[in-house]
């Protein structure tokens, strides 16, 4: 029951009402409530809440619109997002622009609660930094990493709901070129039928978003991590931009390397040890959803001919890194859909345990 102000913006008053009364208010939450978009940035402005917690369609102004106006004018407020009709387009930009949840209705009131305390973290940090005389530099570092891993959450989470491997590609290429700051980035596999690296997702210096391909080949340090499974910091020699650092991680299923992930930083800013370990999570969960998305693929093709064919039996395609039996597939997926949910929620327990370690400091 930390006290902290936290503004609602609902255009159902029934919804409203049960977050602020049933929910919020029991906990010790000081609440203020808005009933549009419009009226909600307004209070946001005026009152400086340390949450918001907003639905998406409303009148006047979406939550969407919500978020941007409010980092227009340089208010980083964090902010859940609620809705009726899931989206995964809509998680993905809530998230681009800064959302630390996107959670879906209705909703159990554990699940609003825990992601209220997980979007606090930092506020908290921030409050506390600012008692302390000494630790300056360790309060810095711990603010910095959870604020890491709740964004390596939110990754998650939109990793997990996307089941169209194209679109799943490029948004980790996306992802890591924004935990690292990078120039750019891009995501290898191997393809399982000609055992050659193929690039295919990628996001060069002059482009706006990164896109899909599929182009065989890979450099000498791509090379050099699928063949060794280990990441490697280094530089590499471009031809307009001189050297650039260059990190790259393997993505691993099933005990093999099945592809890279890799970007490339700015001349003045190095790669560290931080960036290592936080591009090597978001390849965990890369590697899992590849294999996960194959699976769902695998098995809408699967089904499709089943149907056009009742009585053969539908065999699986050459090269596919999972068991062949439709019934042994299906089991996979779950499986895998369990481990992306427990990255997710180890993220979320590293990140309350700083929080305790820093609130000790």
């Amino acid at each position: 029951m930390s006290g902290e102000k936290i503004l609602i913006i609902d255009d159902r008053r029934e919804n409203l009402l049960f977050l602020a009364n049933s929910v919020l208010r029991p906990e010790g939450y000081e609440v203020i409530t808005a009933m549009d978009g419009k009226q909600g940035y307004d209070k946001a402005m005026a009152e400086r809440p340390e949450l918001i917690i907003t639905d998406l369609k409303m009148p006047r102004m979406s939550g969407l619109e919500l978020i941007a106006a409010l980092r227009k004018e340089g208010n980083f407020v964090p902010v859940i997002l609620t809705t009726f009709y899931g989206s995964e387009q809509a998680a993905i930009q809530a998230f681009r622009l800064g959302a630390k949840d996107y959670i879906i209705k209705p909703y159990e009131v554990k699940e609003m609660l825990d992601s209220v305390e997980r979007s606090l973290i930092e506020q908290r940090l921030r409050r506390e930094s600012k008692d302390l005389k000494e630790g300056a530099e360790v309060s810095q570092q711990l603010e910095q990493r959870v604020r890491q891993l709740h964004s390596l959450c939110g990754i998650g989470k939109a990793v997990t709901a996307l089941h169209d491997s194209n679109e799943m590609m490029r948004v980790v290429v996306e992802a890591a070129i924004y935990l690292t700051e990078a120039e750019s980035g891009q995501m290898f596999l191997l393809n399982p039928q000609t055992g050659e690296l193929e690039l295919r997702a990628v996001r060069g210096p002059s482009d706006s978003r990164a896109r899909c391909v599929q182009q065989p080949g890979a450099d000498p340090i791509t090379k050099q991590v699928m063949q060794t499974g280990r990441p490697l910091m280094a530089e590499r020699a471009t031809a307009n931009r001189g050297k650039v650092p260059v990190l790259a991680v393997p993505l691993r299923a099933n005990e093999r390397v099945i592809g890279v992930l890799g970007v490339d930083g700015k001349p003045t800013r190095p790669f560290n040890e931080n960036d290592r370990y936080q591009v090597s999570i978001l390849a965990d969960f890369a590697a899992v959803a590849v294999v996960n998305t194959a699976l769902i693929e695998d098995l809408k093709t699967r089904a499709a001919s089943a149907d056009d064919q009742p009585s053969a039996v539908a065999e699986p395609s050459p090269g596919h890194l999972f068991a062949p039996g439709l019934k042994e597939s299906v089991v996979e997926a779950e499986r895998l859909s369990r481990e992306l949910r427990n990255l997710a929620s180890a993220a979320q327990v590293l990140a309350a345990k700083l929080q305790v370690h820093s609130g000790s400091s």
